[in-house]
């Protein structure tokens, strides 16, 4: 067969070979060996498989990006709503009426009915702010941390040294 012009499905057959070879820890030239083609093959099939793992793992990531926010999205939706069922107002209703009688049902003879405005409930706010503060750290957009790493908290110490 002609150079170049193998089917598709050997080539691929071949990368998972060389794949899973590599993945246990074989150089180029023993996986060229042991597979009898030449190290820039195995070279150019490495290449192309290191660009289906990365793309794979941007799809796998933006997939998983994308799943957590539409979590985040659900739940800010109802803390929404608890938020404005609580700035509502509250409303009681008291009856009086006598017992129940042959019929089996009370007869209501008074209903006393009070409205009591409200503020709102701080905690959906928290919730709200939550998932805002959750969605910027999914996207990468929040401030970023400081980490000090080297010192301990300590005072780092910088000296010149002149070799002259």
């Amino acid at each position: 067969m002609p150079r170049g012009t193998r089917p598709k499905t050997d080539i691929a057959a071949r990368r998972r070979e060389v794949g899973r070879l590599y993945l246990q820890g074989k150089t180029q030239p023993e996986i060229a060996v042991e597979l009898a083609i030449s190290q820039p093959t195995i070279s150019r099939d490495l290449k192309a498989l290191r660009d289906e793992w990365l793309q794979s793992a941007l799809v796998d990531l933006n997939e998983a990006k994308s799943k957590e926010l539409a979590k985040v999205d659900a739940l800010e939706l109802e803390y929404w709503d608890g938020w404005r069922r609580s700035c509502e107002d509250a409303e009681t209703v008291k009856q009086k009426g006598k017992a129940a009688g042959e019929g089996g049902k009370p007869q209501v003879t008074d209903v006393e009915k009070t409205a009591k405005g409200q503020a709102g409930d701080p905690r959906f706010l928290q919730g709200i702010q939550w998932c805002i503060n959750k969605r910027c750290e999914i996207l990468g957009i929040d401030a970023p941390k400081r980490t000090d790493i080297t010192s301990d908290g300590k005072s780092i110490v910088v000296r010149l040294v002149n070799d002259g």
